[in-house]
């Protein structure tokens, strides 16, 4: 009986390894095909493909794979204030940043040369897509990278802080990877640690409310900060 019990904690556990796995390298290929390799038309058809596998996999796998219920992830233990207190600190933090460091963080000219060749320096086009990642990306990462990935991680390790740490550093690779083919070594370094602790105060604030949408007001509010800043370089006000 115990060693039947031990092989199914086993197996969960395996389950779970894969599961992660399996969800956690997504956006990192989208990021390496799209920058490392500038693989263009290529490029944009595995970004597409990798955002419906980031979404796809986690829902089978919680409802196939696991055999769970659906879930609209329920906001029942409020949150909503701190969220927006913790997003509007960290706007601050981006502008302040970007307006005392400037040039030596992002260059304008370097923006341009990456976003051309996929059509985003198109006033429209780009508008399009700004919508998209705060409305709709912002929500997938909240999905998989709280929500999914952290609590793969529970499974695996246990804890509290080790899988909210784990779960922001693995936020932060693909983000660093991208930012490093545009920025200058010291502005990735500072906005991959704006990100790092962004994915922490994320991470938290999913543990402590077990809803996707309470972090991704934060996670929100934060793009709008970010792609402001980008439209002032690649169109301007």
């Amino acid at each position: 009986m115990v060693e039947s019990h031990s092989k199914v904690v086993d197996n969960n556990l395996k389950l779970a390894l894969l599961g992660f796995t399996l969800a956690a390298i997504a956006p990192t290929i989208s990021v390496v095909t799209g920058f490392v390799y500038q693989a263009g038309v290529l490029a944009i058809i595995v970004f597409f493909i990798t955002k419906i596998w980031m979404f796809g996999l986690p829902a089978v796998w919680h409802l196939i794979v696991e055999k769970r219920s659906v879930s609209y992830s329920p906001t029942n233990s409020g949150g909503w204030k701190i969220s927006a207190l913790l997003g509007f600190s960290m706007c601050v933090v981006i502008y302040a940043a970007y307006f005392l460091l400037g040039e030596k963080l992002l260059s304008s000219s370097d923006l341009k040369s990456i976003l051309e060749p996929v059509g985003l320096t198109n006033k429209k086009i780009f508008f399009v897509a700004i919508i998209y990642w705060i409305f709709i990306n912002s929500v997938l990462e909240e999905y998989l990278f709280r929500w999914f990935l952290t609590t793969k991680l529970e499974q695996l390790i246990g804890g509290y802080w080790l899988p909210i740490i784990i779960s922001a550093l693995i936020f932060t690779i693909h983000h660093t990877i991208a930012l490093s083919y545009f920025i200058s070594p010291l502005g990735n370094f500072l906005c991959s640690l704006g990100l790092f602790i962004g994915g922490i105060i994320f991470s938290w604030l999913y543990m402590t409310t077990r809803s996707i949408w309470i972090p991704w007001l934060a996670h929100a509010m934060c793009d709008v900060a970010v792609f402001s800043i980008a439209w002032h370089l690649v169109i301007g006000f």
